[in-house]
């Protein structure tokens, strides 16, 4: 039981570790299809003719443009 809950505590650190790290990004995508949302968009966006601008709150730019591209071009609404 006691290994348990030292995992668990673990588990906890790093979790506040990364919150702790989370940054805003801007992330600029081009686009070269039209793309329809529903419900609701976990960025702050804006789409001037074919080009987004999205804030997205990650670790990295990277991570963050990750999450912008699976929202935008795979439909993942989980990001």
């Amino acid at each position: 039981m006691e290994t348990r809950c030292v995992r668990w505590m673990s588990d906890i650190k790093l979790l506040m570790n990364r919150i702790k790290q989370l940054s805003y990004f801007e992330v600029v995508v081009e686009l070269y299809e039209p793309v329809q949302f529903k419900g609701v968009i976990p960025f702050d966006l804006e789409i001037t003719g074919n080009v987004v601008v999205a804030q997205v709150l990650a670790n990295s730019y990277d991570e963050a443009e990750h999450k912008l591209l699976t929202f935008l071009f795979e439909g993942e609404r989980d990001v």
